[in-house]
């Protein structure tokens, strides 16, 4: 008997707070995004440059720190939302061990997506959003600048874009119990569904001469996302 009444009781907490109606709304989202994405064709290239430089680390950030903002509609517990953002890699710059050689990379990651949440119990949601990013920076170097040659330029309106799904689950807490306005915490993983060109293309303004790598890399990586909810209908 003991051991029926905890399932139960989680049953029965659960059917409660699925049968709770959820706030209804249009809403202005601004939000922080924390991300550790892999580009690992890219990162294959970027050792390679190391490498070449004598120069033991990484160049390539690995944590991300971005900005979001957007749009999005509420009816009980379906949302629909679209938006854009901005995540920044901070710049990495490293020199050699014999102080001869200095790298320094710093990039940038631009998206536009929609998607859906469906609230399935009280303030918990998943959803999946679909969207577009574009990846570009700055790499620079100060000696042995003979490895290097301009990157020639493009006419690709579509170079260094990629398609991706982002599946997320989440909370979202109302600053006033039936309102729209409240804080969205959730996780995403970004799942790329095509490559894009970091190296022919005019992503970087220089290259590694005489490459022979793959040169198309995917976007793929765990997110965290806190977003500021502003109902509109108030």
């Amino acid at each position: 008997m003991k051991k029926t009444i905890l399932p139960l009781a989680l049953l029965l907490c659960y059917f409660s707070m699925s049968a709770q109606k959820g706030p209804s709304g249009k809403g202005l989202n601004f939000g922080l995004t924390y991300s550790m994405p892999s580009r690992s064709q890219f990162d294959t290239y970027m050792a390679t440059i190391s490498h070449a430089l004598g120069i033991d680390q990484s160049l390539v950030a690995k944590k991300d720190i971005g900005f979001a903002a957007g749009f999005s509609f509420r009816t009980d517990r379906t949302e629909i939302e679209a938006g854009a953002g901005i995540m920044l890699g901070h710049k990495t710059k490293i020199n050699n061990s014999a102080g001869s050689v200095s790298a320094a990379l710093n990039t940038k990651t631009f998206d536009i997506h929609f998607g859906f949440n469906s609230y399935i119990a009280g303030p918990f949601f998943i959803g999946s959003d679909f969207g577009v990013l574009a990846n570009e920076g700055k790499f620079e170097t100060v000696g042995m600048e003979s490895l290097f040659e301009s990157t020639p330029s493009s006419g690709n309106p579509f170079k260094g874009y990629s398609f991706l799904i982002k599946p997320k689950a989440g909370f979202f807490f109302p600053f006033k119990k039936g309102e729209y306005t409240g804080l969205r915490l959730n996780a995403f993983y970004d799942l790329a569904l095509s490559k894009y060109e970091f190296y022919k293309n005019d992503i970087f303004p220089t290259r590694l001469r005489n490459y022979t790598g793959e040169t198309k890399t995917g976007y793929n990586g765990i997110g965290f996302q806190a977003t500021l909810v502003f109902s509109m209908d108030n």
